[in-house]
């Protein structure tokens, strides 16, 4: 239950940063669409704030999935290996993915192939689409598209939901983020001035620094399994041999 706290933690510094600089934008957008075609800047609060509620709901849904697909291909893998010290090896990968991720996020290193994600262009097209004629009925569609933006955030999220090496694990790590990440933007859909650009740069950094350190500690327990099942498996190995 630690990591889960760990991850909707990260999902809920870094959204006052990263996901209101990427997704906020977004979110004004058909906010202000939507006031325009109904009026719903007026009534009362429900009606303000339901449209946020259905579209950062499609979004988690789409996090839920693919956490799913994550944890799958973890699954997957592990029985492919075969071996059970191969859980230390996924989160041992994972841990430095998640570290890599986090460097380029806080722009201490160069950006590399986050910025050119294949289907990207495409991707942005469809987006654009739903936006030119976004209403009340679907805006929990669009949250789901949304949830498919490609976002270094979500991938060091998947990289940890993979090192599970459990569907039920990958849809629990990215439930818990996309939790995390659900006040920042529900914030901005109600009141997009509530938080300083300075301010959101601030919880972004710490963020950052967080998943840094949190990709060490999932570094280093991948490792420490890794070591206590070989050493397990040379064991067994050892007195299959004596007997």
């Amino acid at each position: 239950m630690t990591d889960y706290g760990m991850i909707f933690t990260i999902g809920f510094l870094s959204s006052f940063g990263h996901c209101i600089g990427m997704c906020g934008g977004f979110v004004t957008a058909y906010t202000m669409k939507l006031n325009a075609d109904t009026g719903s800047d007026r009534g009362g609060f429900f009606k303000k704030i339901s449209p946020h509620l259905f579209y950062n709901t499609g979004r988690i849904a789409t996090y839920i999935f693919l956490g799913a697909l994550f944890g799958l291909v973890g699954e997957t893998l592990h029985l492919i290996a075969g071996m059970s010290h191969y859980q230390g090896i996924l989160q041992a990968v994972a841990g430095v993915f998640m570290i890599l991720i986090a460097l380029d996020m806080g722009g201490w290193i160069p950006a590399t192939w986050t910025s050119n994600f294949p289907g990207y262009r495409h991707f942005k097209k469809i987006v654009g689409g739903l936006f030119s004629r976004v209403h009340k009925g679907n805006i929990l569609g669009l949250g789901l598209a949304m949830g498919f933006l490609p976002c270094g955030l979500v991938y060091a999220a998947g990289a940890k939901a993979a090192s599970t090496g459990s569907v039920v694990g990958g849809m629990l790590t990215m439930l818990f983020f996309g939790l995390g990440t659900f006040p920042a933007l529900l914030a901005v859909g109600l009141s997009a001035n509530a938080i300083s650009a300075n301010f959101r740069g601030k919880i972004f950094k710490f963020a950052t620094v967080l998943v840094i350190l949190f990709g060490i500690i999932t570094t280093y327990k991948g490792i420490h399994n890794f070591s206590i099942n070989h050493a397990a498996a040379q064991t067994n190995t050892t007195v299959e041999h004596v007997h």
